[in-house]
């Protein structure tokens, strides 16, 4: 009993003495840039850790031991940039988020954090922290804070196709198999669309570049110091990448060591739902239920008429009862008698539910995710940022059906909406998908855990870095190795020429032996 004791003493002291500050930091546009986060504190917190979290979205929930910091200025910034017609630019033909919109959130988002009387008091408040992990995506203003606190730093790679902070860090990012996030593509392209996904890659990246070198880097000088590091010298040496994907559900991808995946960290098994949703799916007998629901970032209820009451036809015909989620309350006038509305619904409960048949999603990351985990094919209506290469993902694996709102009908909706149920191929791939997903040896959020403490151990685990993360892109893909190859057979070939060239004047006796012993210099 002593000795049980003694270990146990010894293995609380050892947890003590690895305990670590840790910040986190996410400017990404919509709560489910947060989720992954979140996911990562609940696993690091019973180990010890110290979690202070800077974000945009006020929490919902207290998280016993996670310091949570939400900026005035940056929450009231975001909340009003993210008050857009989503759909209804889709449906229009429009692009719902224009691109230079969504650079000029990527520095103006930072201004307001930066400027923030909450911000500069946190900054200056002497604190000291082992880690710092930051959003994958918009990370650059962030690396401001790790030139402040002097510590290393990890990403989580919140948007699973965004190539950005991987390319920084020196991963290889091969245009021809890796769809660009906006685009309806897979790893399979003709020559036409591998064409157009290489051209937006290029001037997503050249437009990136301006951002930082001309705006960004300004305002992390105004706020740190001319002393602060060019951004992209900072971003190259990040210890640790937190891929949110996994080969089975996104695609398979030629990773350095300091990368791991950690798709569906935040993957549930299912509880038991309220008792109000469990009465009304109930009462849908052997016809089963229907999620419908469009994601935190594209909120239903600001939707056309138009296409709501589309839904509401298509819905009506349905045997099936039907669960939608809706922001703006839980009734409407026109409302049929099989559909219930709720402003929240619990998403994984419903998807693990015995009776769900289909889910109708907008095709965010995190809800695919969920779909695959849960076993439920799906009918997608994509309508910005990641939405379409997500669908086009779970297309191409054989367990979605994905319509395009511009051209959305009753008929097609309907019809999409059948086939998922009652053709069986749709549950089947999804189901294989599942297994896949599952077959792993460790959890997502223990591989998270595990090699977030590798980093605090190694404090910064370079040993894993490559040094492809200091080339510049001519040295990467070995263009000047190609550059000089080509013109040493180009002076090759120019020497052979001169050579042959005096040998046939000689031989056709328009110069004398001599004078060409004497040209090429043969004693």
């Amino acid at each position: 009993m002593t000795h049980l004791a003694t270990l146990a003493l010894l293995a609380a002291l050892v947890d003590h003495s690895f305990s670590a500050n840790i910040l986190m930091i996410t400017l990404g546009g919509t709560k489910s840039h947060k989720i992954p986060f979140w996911e990562l504190a609940r696993g690091l917190i019973p180990r010890g850790h110290n979690v202070t979290f800077i974000n945009a979205f006020p929490a919902d929930f207290v998280m016993p031991g996670l310091e949570e910091i939400t900026p005035p200025g940056l929450v009231f910034y975001v909340r009003n940039f993210t008050d857009w017609d989503l759909v209804g630019s889709r449906m229009r033909g429009e692009e719902p988020v224009h691109p230079l919109d969504m650079l000029r959130y990527g520095y103006q988002v930072c201004d307001e954090l930066l400027s923030d009387s909450e911000t500069k008091d946190f900054l200056y408040s002497h604190l000291n922290f082992d880690l710092l992990i930051l959003d994958g995506a918009y990370p650059e203003c962030a690396v401001g804070f790790v030139h402040h606190f002097k510590a290393p730093f990890m990403y989580i790679n919140t948007v699973g196709f965004y190539t950005g902070s991987l390319s920084v860090a020196g991963n290889p990012t091969l245009y021809s198999v890796t769809p660009f996030l906006a685009r309806p593509y897979t790893d399979t392209m003709n020559i036409f669309q591998r064409t157009s996904n290489t051209v937006f890659h290029l001037m997503a990246n050249l437009m990136h570049s301006f951002m930082v070198r001309f705006a960004l880097q300004q305002i992390l000088r105004s706020h740190f110091g001319d002393d602060v590091p060019a951004i992209y010298d900072t971003s190259k040496n990040v210890s640790f990448i937190l891929q949110n994907a996994y080969a089975t559900i996104t695609y398979p991808r030629p990773y350095l060591p300091n990368v791991a995946e950690i798709a569906c960290i935040h993957c549930k098994q299912t509880k038991p739902l309220p008792s109000d949703l469990e009465e009304f799916i109930s009462g849908s007998g052997d016809a089963g239920f229907i999620y419908v629901s469009m994601g935190s970032s594209v909120k239903a209820a600001n939707m056309p008429e138009y296409l709501r009451r589309l839904f509401l036809r298509v819905f009506q015909q349905l045997p099936q009862r039907v669960l939608w989620k809706w922001e703006a309350g839980d009734d409407m006038p026109d409302l049929p008698p099989n559909v219930k509305l709720g402003k929240w619904l619990p998403q994984q409960d419903l998807l693990g539910h015995r009776k769900i048949r289909a889910f109708v999603t907008h095709g965010g990351l995190l809800s695919m995710f969920e779909t695959v985990y849960h076993g439920v094919p799906i009918v997608s209506l994509p309508v910005f940022c990641d939405h379409d290469s997500n669908a086009a993902k779970a297309a191409l694996d054989g367990y979605a059906i994905k319509l395009d709102l511009p051209s959305i009908s009753v008929d097609s909706l309907l019809v999409a909406i059948k086939e998922v149920i009652y053709n069986p191929k749709y549950k089947e791939e999804v189901k294989k998908r599942q297994i896949l997903l599952k077959d792993q040896k460790e959890t997502p959020l223990e591989r998270a855990v595990f090699w977030t403490e590798y980093v605090l151990r190694h404090r910064g685990a370079k040993h894993l870095q490559s040094n492809l993360k200091d080339l510049n892109t001519f040295q990467y893909y070995i263009v000047d190795v190609m550059l000089v190859i080509l013109l040493s057979c180009l002076l090759f070939l120019f020497v052979c020429r001169v050579v042959l060239s005096l040998l046939i004047a000689v031989l056709s006796g328009n110069i004398s032996l001599k004078v060409f012993k004497k040209t090429i210099k043969i004693e």
